[in-house]
């Protein structure tokens, strides 16, 4: 049984959100600290997780602008059909949790449903000990329920081994005349109950045996002896759960009846260095593969990609129509045929593009550069390292820092690729600005465009407008707006981002030729390029050496891209939410 559509409503800072748990079994929710992230898993874990969500539970914050008069409701459906929640039952007014058959009715949540799709929560905190106690609803707890019921076919057998062990304790000098009087004194001291107890020491028994697993470690660089894994660091505690849950999901994979349920995590990038984080993104994966729901909230890069864009959830706080001061979240994922739709309604061809090949379309140029524009509240897409590195140089002159206000600039590598990425980023309605070259090389002898017309014509038929819009009429920079949606500024750099550069300094720094000639000199020589390799390390070193020697200065068509930057951040809050898809529940 699979989680399939997640209903919340008036649920801390989530107004209403509806959404469909991505196919692949695994969602990551991104988004910026208070965005949301959280409440989304807790929603969840509200409903399918260990502990009982009730009404006595609810506090204040709970509710939706801390208004008790906005009711609470939760419903998570499944693939069977069935729902489970929590809300406001209309014959006592008390908040429960509630299940619903396929064929309608409402009674109230049990145990046996939640145990038929089980939430592991992990939290930011990892409540380590907890997991590691054998209650049913704990990790250790479902991994002794699960081989414990593989072991019912060899109960006969262990039991007689058992006997065996439990003769030999019972040679034990005193021990059975100890038993024996334990259990007389006892029965001596109920002579006036009327309801007389028989107790007495049990031999251990099968049943008891995967109950009394513990988890030892050792450290060799100190001594053999083991230790408890409470003396253990943070990193290696955390990596002891997910390395359960990994073996747990790897060995029930193909039991229907055994591996089910829920992974929520938060942050699962903590005590991780990239490395690590990049192969935990494989290993979750898996797990989800294997069967168990994974749902995480990041703030990472190592845990999206591009490739898997449909199991990203961008949570994000928009106003509230209705009461403009207040803030909710809302949710944006894209499915494969929601981005397919996009790419032929902004030029490419039906045939090139459908729900099969998508993915792989984006894979085979994604890095880890380009899967951080998930996290950016504003984004410039541009060609190459030479502007990825140097405007954030010359925006600190507009008061526009990158990293502190949030602004990600990524090199796409190729004019041609801008399109592929605009698409993508676009439709996660993540604000976007484009910086490309007017370079042009027309057509060849046979008629057919060559390779920079072909990029450019690529860009026209994405953005819609005309190509000589881009090839003409050029004096140093250009601000188009995209014909196509979402409408997105242009700004095209008469032949290349130097050229431009070097033609604003000079323009405002007429007798200082020989100045940039010199630190251009200075460039090379520091960094010894080979050939045209560099640029973004030279264009960066000449942007330093500019901003030092006059702190004011910034090229005219930079001051344009931060007058854009500052006048979308303004309005971000108030962008348009995303809809509210009608989902069956």
């Amino acid at each position: 049984m699979k989680l399939q559509y997640v209903h919340i409503k008036n649920y801390r800072s989530i107004k209403e959100m509806r959404f469909e748990f991505p196919q692949s079994g695994f969602l990551v929710l991104v988004g910026a600290n208070n965005a949301g992230k959280s409440n989304v898993i807790r929603a969840i874990n509200n409903i399918l997780g260990s502990d009982w969500f009730s009404g006595d539970k609810l506090e204040d914050h709970d509710f939706y602008c801390r208004n008790r008069d906005n009711e609470i409701e939760i419903a998570l459906t499944f693939d069977s059909g069935e729902t489970a929640g929590f809300k406001r039952w209309d014959r006592d007014g008390e908040y429960r949790g509630f299940y619903r058959r396929l064929s309608g009715g409402d009674t109230y949540l049990s145990n046996e449903f939640k145990e038929r799709c089980p939430c592991t929560y992990l939290g930011a905190d990892r409540t380590f000990e907890k997991h590691l106690s054998f209650y049913d609803w704990t990790l250790l707890g479902k991994i002794r329920k699960a081989f414990h019921k593989r072991a019912t076919p060899l109960q006969h057998e262990l039991q007689a081994k058992y006997s065996e062990l439990v003769n030999i304790f019972d040679a034990v000098e005193g021990f059975i005349s100890f038993k024996a009087d334990f259990s007389r004194y006892f029965q001596e001291m109920q002579a006036d109950t009327p309801a007389k107890l028989s107790i007495d020491f049990k031999p251990f028994t099968p049943a008891n045996y995967f109950k009394t697993m513990q988890i030892l470690a050792t450290d060799p660089n100190q001594s053999d002896d083991l230790l408890d894994i409470s003396e253990l660091g943070e990193g290696s505690r955390n990596m002891i759960l997910l390395a359960l849950l990994r073996s747990y999901a790897v060995n029930f994979r193909n039991s229907l009846d055994e591996i089910n349920g829920i992974l929520a995590l938060e942050e699962p990038e903590i005590y991780l260095h990239p490395q690590s984080r990049r192969h935990l993104h494989k290993v979750l994966r898996e797990i989800a593969e294997s069967g168990i729901q994974v749902i995480i909230s990041t703030h990472s890069s190592s845990f999206v990609d591009t490739e898997y864009f449909d199991s990203i959830g961008q949570v994000l706080k928009v106003q509230d129509e209705e009461e403009p001061d207040k803030m909710h979240s809302t949710i944006t994922l894209v499915s494969k045929k929601n981005l397919v739709d996009h790419c032929i309604n902004t030029g490419v061809p039906a045939e090139k593009v459908t729900e099969a090949n998508i993915a792989e379309f984006y894979k085979t140029t994604s890095n880890y550069r380009l899967n951080e524009g998930f996290f950016a509240k504003y984004l410039i897409l541009v060609e190459g390292e030479t502007e990825e590195l140097a405007l954030p140089e010359y925006l600190l002159s507009e008061d526009v820092d990158c990293d502190l206000q949030g602004i990600s600039i990524i090199a796409v590598q190729g004019k041609n690729q801008i399109p592929k990425y605009w698409r993508l980023f676009s439709k996660f309605k993540i604000p976007l600005l484009v910086v490309f070259d007017n370079d042009d090389d027309g057509f060849a002898g046979n008629g057919q465009p060559n390779s920079k017309r072909k990029s450019n014509l690529n860009l026209a038929k994405c953005f819609d407008f005309e190509l000589t819009e881009v090839t003409d009429g050029m004096d140093g920079y250009k601000v188009l707006v995209s014909g196509s949606d979402p409408k997105t500024p242009i700004l095209v750099l008469e032949k290349n981002f130097e050229a431009a550069v070097r033609k604003d300094f000079l323009s405002n720094h007429a007798d200082q030729t020989e100045l940039l000639d010199r630190w251009l000199a200075e460039a090379r020589d520091v960094i010894k390029p080979i050939g045209d390799q560099n640029k973004g390390q030279i264009a960066l070193y000449i942007a330093r050496k500019a901003r030092e020697a006059f702190p004011n200065y910034c090229p005219e068509f930079i001051r344009e891209i931060a007058n854009m930057i500052k006048a979308t951040l303004l309005t971000t809050c108030k962008s348009e939410e995303p809809a509210i898809d009608e989902i069956p529940f």
